[in-house]
């Protein structure tokens, strides 16, 4: 089939699936108008494949099917074809400014890195049905949400608690799993669902060392969502909210079936462990590529509001923009070098390394992924850094009336007499505070912050992992060198 269009997503989304948000049972999330906004937003995404202008940089030719399919599955090899990935992802992230962390572009580039991961680890038939998997959702044009992370029963442990995803059945063509997983971004207008490994699993833990591919509407799953943020007002006063609101659901699995040829890693404790660790990167070049969109956007608004204000023309105020500049620049820095480190780890494994070695002088002899490092921290920092600026740019400005208000003739006028800014008109001036608010004020806003923070899980147990990476060891072995 190929690449589908905006209508044909839509209508797959009607399947039946057991939604549920505010306390409702929603039988047909298209018909939900909370989510309509988000749904036309993918919609629109699919479309533009078929535009001509656009179609080269956002789909390739099919290697099973020879169909058009897109680009965001392309395992990329040389250089040239890491850029042209490159470029697919920023100009998907840039649609959405970089505010839908988990477009089904974050699952392609997964699917890709787990498939190489499985090889490298000799995980044949793992990574043989990650293929299979990964082409389904290709050649099908599928929009693919994942759910990671254990309930969060018990969190002074990240032992597997008992409520989470695990296996109570085995049968001849396939398994049956119970349990909860969270936190499903996309889950109520995605098609299918990933089940895979964040926090490693230890041995005796076998029963949840599990990594599937379920269609959204099986049977037995439940996707219970967060109530939406978009509860009808216009895109002027909430343009992001009623565009963007991407959804985030808990999913209940109460005895789902899932055949043998949607299941990748069944008990293997060292495959399900091992994923994450020797992924090609083609998941941290989306990441970086979605989060440096989104600083240069806040960057953006800080900017406009500052403009529109007049506090552009303050020192302190210069001071502070310029610096998510500068931050605009090092993430350019990071992207680049994400592209640089997924084409080393190409080359490493193609020849049977299981890691890119340097000399530690021209090339750094232990060395983490620095597309990970930079999503676990440097952008939740910078990120949040952007919004801070914004605010204190807006300052009240945001807590502003809205467009209904602007629109009552007495009181428009009015507004376009006093309510104005430098060379800026009163509709333009509320207009770019409503945008303020809804990114730093509204609930859209909030989560996106609180998004951005924990958006490669949990700060603490990032850390915890790098301080027990080779580099640190590197590290100190310089203090041993001036002492020697």
């Amino acid at each position: 089939m190929g690449i589908r269009t905006g209508r044909q997503y839509i209508e797959s989304l009607r399947d039946g699936r057991r939604l549920f948000i505010d306390g409702k049972a929603v039988g047909d999330v298209t018909a939900y108008a909370p989510l309509r906004g988000v749904i036309d937003t993918i919609a629109g995404l699919h479309d533009e494949q078929f535009d001509p202008a656009l179609r080269d940089r956002l789909t390739f030719v099919s290697p099973s099917s020879g169909e058009l399919v897109s680009k965001t599955y392309l395992e990329a090899k040389t250089r040239p074809e890491m850029e042209s990935l490159a470029a697919c992802f920023h100009l998907r992230a840039s649609r959405t400014f970089g505010l839908m962390g988990r477009l089904t572009d974050f699952m392609s580039g997964w699917m890709v890195d787990q498939a190489v991961a499985l090889d490298m680890l000799g995980k044949t038939l793992a990574a043989e049905r990650t293929r299979g998997l990964m082409e389904l959702c290709r050649e099908n044009d599928l929009q693919i949400t994942h759910a990671l992370i254990d309930p969060q029963s018990d969190r002074s442990t990240i032992d597997a608690p008992a409520q989470a995803v695990h296996l109570v059945e085995r049968r001849d063509d396939g398994i049956v799993v119970s349990g909860c997983r969270m936190l499903s971004t996309l889950a109520p207008v995605s098609n299918e669902c990933y089940v895979g490994p964040y926090y490693p699993r230890k041995p005796g833990e076998e029963k949840f060392a599990l990594n599937f591919l379920v269609a959204m509407n099986t049977p037995g799953l439940s996707i219970l969502c967060r109530e939406s943020f978009h509860r009808g007002e216009s895109r002027f006063d909430r343009p992001l909210s009623a565009r963007f609101d991407e959804g985030d659901a808990i999913l209940m699995f109460d005895r789902v079936f899932v055949p043998n040829a949607r299941v990748m890693v069944d008990g293997d404790i060292e495959a399900y462990n091992g994923i994450l660790g020797a992924r090609v990167g083609y998941t941290s070049l989306q990441a970086c590529t979605r989060s440096t969109v989104k600083l240069r956007f806040l960057a953006g608004i800080a900017l406009a509001i500052a403009r529109a204000n007049g506090r552009d023309k303050t020192q302190r105020f210069q001071a502070a923009i310029g610096e998510l500049i500068a931050l605009v620049s090092v993430a350019e820095g990071i992207r680049s070098g994400a592209i640089n480190d997924a084409l080393r780890r190409v080359e490493a494994y193609a020849a049977g390394k299981t890691a890119p070695e340097g000399d530690g002088l021209g090339e750094a002899r232990a060395i983490g992924s620095p597309a990970n490092a930079a999503v676990n921290f440097f952008f939740p920092y910078a990120n949040t850094k952007a919004a801070d600026v914004l605010r204190i740019a807006a300052g009240s400005g945001v807590l502003a009336m809205n467009e209904a208000d602007y629109a009552r003739p007495e009181i428009g006028r009015l507004m376009d007499d006093w309510l104005i800014g430098p060379n800026t008109t009163a509709k333009r001036r509320l207009e770019l505070m409503k945008l303020a608010w809804d990114m730093t004020g509204t609930e859209f806003g909030s989560r996106s912050g609180l998004y951005e923070r924990l958006y490669s899980g949990d700060p603490e147990i990032n850390a915890q992992r790098w301080f027990r990476h080779p580099i640190a060891r590197d590290c100190e072995a310089l203090v041993e060198g001036l002492l020697a």
